[in-house]
């Protein structure tokens, strides 16, 4: 006998706190997308893509110019 539970959460966050979610998903949507471009001129000059831990120190580096927030 197989037995199936779910769980139901629901957010209700303050105006303030909606913002917030707001702006980590859209940087979070940036950070990728700057990624995925990388990733994709690498492919394009026929180079391996970057591990992880390179993306992760090249969007260090970049996001202390381009992205201030």
């Amino acid at each position: 006998m197989i037995v199936q539970q779910a769980f139901r959460y629901e957010l209700a966050p303050t105006n303030k706190q909606r913002n917030l979610l707001v702006r980590s998903a859209g940087t979070a949507r940036f950070a990728y997308n700057w990624g995925l471009d990388v990733c994709r001129a690498y492919l394009g000059k026929h180079l391996l893509i970057p591990s992880a831990m390179e993306l992760h120190r090249m969007w260090n580096a970049y996001k202390r110019e381009h992205a201030p927030w």
